[in-house]
């Protein structure tokens, strides 16, 4: 029981002391008078101004920095660190240059002059380098530009130029303005904290905005419904089309194959009629025309002409008279007549008629 009531002060006294230091750091961090960045270079302001030989001294801490005697010597620091006027010049600041600065001025006769006010410096890192990035919005006819940063950082401060003119009251992270409004003027963002402030490249946006925004509604039915049911009607619509075209281009080409086997069929009654029909049986010739003169066979004209040439019994007036009519009656050889065919074959190219040589008697002269 002692032990306990022992250790409830001990840690009452640590609570205590942690919301001291938090206190006392968060205090120094609202007392800040300036604000360095991390690597950079910053100069603390002297408030007084110098005579000819007075003595300056500058403290970090309350720790001795720089002494200038009578503006001639340096006890401590460098012509460096120093400027005209007197103001400390701190290069490659470092977390560790963080703390109070306070000047003492001295005369010739060694007396302080006045008293000067301490000033807090505050030591953090920059902001960082930011980037525009753009999104458009076609419906609502807008485009929203995005301050981006990297790495991100507490206590960043944002602010939007318009072809170089800060937008009043755009203080967010992102810009969601007008295409109408912004055109094609360049955006630019700017970051800043308490140390410093960066301001990015300049960027111009290309959306395209809609001239024509369909409602949301129509007739009390969406329009995303009444589209898709439109293009439905238009498809059903595009596939009727094609089936009724496709059946009329089959039917024209049935009726041209029909229309020219038709056509074919005719052709071929027709050259059937006008072609003549000859007969050729297998085992009949037909003679073969020959010249006039010539008419009958060899054999057959030897004969004649043996027969010709044999006498002939004593009735010479009779048969003379005879020979002669006979001979009247036959057509001349030259120009045989052709019979006229049945007319269903007037076409038939018929072989001409063998041609009979003429007879004449032998005349016997008489004594």
């Amino acid at each position: 029981m002692r032990m306990r009531m022992k250790m409830a002060p001990v840690s009452t006294i640590s609570l205590l002391l942690l919301c001291c230091s938090a206190v006392s750091s968060a205090g120094s961090k609202e007392a800040c008078n300036f604000y360095a960045v991390t690597g950079g270079n910053f100069t603390v302001p002297m408030v007084a101004a110098l005579d000819q030989q007075d003595t300056l001294k500058w403290k970090h801490n309350d720790t001795p920095i720089l002494h200038w005697k009578n503006q001639e010597s340096f006890v401590v620091g460098g012509k460096e660190s120093i400027s005209e006027n007197g103001s400390l010049k701190l290069t490659g600041v470092k977390q560790s240059d963080a703390g109070s600065y306070v000047p003492e001025v001295y005369d010739v006769k060694g007396t302080k002059k006045g008293t000067f006010e301490v000033m807090q410096l505050c030591v953090m890192d920059g902001a960082p380098r930011p980037s525009v990035s753009i999104t458009c919005d076609a419906p609502s006819a807008a485009v929203t530009f995005t301050c981006r940063v990297q790495p991100k950082a507490d206590g960043l401060r944002f602010a939007w130029f318009q072809n170089n003119q800060v937008l009043e009251k755009k203080k967010d992270q992102t810009l969601m303005i007008s295409v109408d409004l912004v055109k094609a003027d360049p955006i630019s963002c700017k970051v800043s904290n308490l140390a410093s402030s960066v301001t990015s490249a300049p960027v111009t946006h290309t959306c395209i905005v809609n001239q024509f925004n369909f409602p949301d509604e129509i007739f009390g039915v969406n329009t995303w419904i009444l589209v898709a049911v439109g293009g439905g009607v238009v498809l059903v619509l595009i596939v009727v089309v094609i089936v009724c075209c496709a059946c009329t281009k089959r039917r024209k080409r049935s009726r041209l194959k029909e229309e020219e086997e038709l056509r074919l069929a005719w052709t071929n009654d027709q050259q059937k009629q006008s072609q003549p029909s000859y007969e050729h049986p297998h085992h009949q010739q037909h003679p073969q025309p020959q010249p006039a003169g010539h008419t009958r066979p060899r054999q057959q004209r030897h004969r004649e002409r043996r027969d010709q040439q044999r006498p002939r019994a004593p009735d010479h007036d009779h048969d003379h008279d005879h020979a002669n009519a006979k001979a009247r009656a036959q057509p001349s050889p030259r120009r045989p007549a052709q019979a006229q065919g049945p007319p269903d074959k007037i076409d038939e190219e018929q072989p001409p008629p063998l041609p009979q040589p003429r007879k004449n008697a032998v005349k016997i002269q008489r004594v």
